[in-house]
């Protein structure tokens, strides 16, 4: 929810501005990883808010990421199954990472006190495509300190 993201912006001493791109961690991979996999059709899936929405285009977020499908299941929505994707990505412009990793990230993280950092994203240039995969280099997160 909007106010989730003022209150880690308070708590960590961050702001999300234009141009920026917002990284949020549900823990549902940890889960998962800890716990095995589960039916998330079956279970409702985790993700950000449709809520959110005039935030991101408020403060001209151009990218978001979570460790889940950005989009909560069921979405609360009778006429639209993935907002974040049908209005943000289709109406806003927005780019969106799903399933991103951010474990290791986050561990980093947490170890420096450090929230902000520059991120670099190179999608293959695949042509009829909606979407590409995307693998960071680990060794960036060496270099993060």
């Amino acid at each position: 929810m909007p106010d989730d993201i003022l209150s880690a912006e308070e708590q960590c001493g961050f702001r999300v501005d234009e141009s920026d791109v917002l990284l949020v961690r549900t823990v549902q991979l940890h889960r998962r990883n800890m716990e095995g996999p589960v039916n998330f059709q079956q279970v409702g899936d985790t993700a950000c808010q449709a809520a959110g929405l005039p935030l991101f285009y408020e403060r001209g977020i151009v990218r978001i990421g979570t460790d889940t499908t950005n989009d909560v299941t069921p979405s609360g929505y009778p006429s639209l199954t993935n907002p974040i994707h049908q209005v943000g990505l289709v109406v806003m412009g927005l780019r969106i990472l799903d399933r991103a990793n951010l474990e290791d990230l986050a561990q980093k993280c947490r170890e420096l006190n450090r929230w902000e950092f520059m991120t670099i994203i190179s999608p293959l240039p695949l042509r009829n495509a909606t979407g590409s995969p995307i693998n960071p280099h680990r060794s960036v997160l060496k270099q993060f300190a």
